[in-house]
């Protein structure tokens, strides 16, 4: 069974590239350019077995629907993120996503074959 990803990212070209990369492995992909979508997505009922989020984004950034997220039922609590970002990090932010996150990955060359890889091997390891 493949679950459904949630991707958050404002960049429309690299949402698309990762859903298609997504789906041609399998899974279900729901995408939104921004995290009032994904949040709206969310608290109608919408499902996610793992959201993959962009950290940099206008009006409203990945730490700030991260901070959200933790305050939400469990069923939008318990879902587990994986951060990507061209961000560099203070140790404060990477804390704050260490205690937040499953992944940080860093946006660049091979980010979508990266992509792929992590999100395989974040569902295998919660569905064990």
């Amino acid at each position: 069974m493949t679950g459904i990803i949630l991707i958050v990212d404002d960049e429309a070209t690299l949402l698309r590239l990762s859903q298609i990369l997504l789906q041609r492995r399998g899974f279900e992909v729901k995408t939104a350019l921004a995290a009032r979508d994904a949040r709206n997505y969310l608290v109608q009922g919408g499902v996610a077995e793992l959201i993959v989020l962009d950290l940099m984004m206008p009006d409203e950034n990945g730490f700030d629907f991260l901070k959200w997220k933790q305050t939400q039922p469990e069923n939008i609590r318990k879902v587990p993120v994986i951060v990507n970002t061209a961000k560099n990090l203070s140790e404060e932010e990477k804390k704050f996503l260490d205690e937040n996150t499953v992944r940080i990955m860093q946006k660049g060359v091979q980010f979508t074959d990266m992509l792929v890889g992590e999100v395989e091997s974040v569902l295998a390891e919660i569905r064990k």
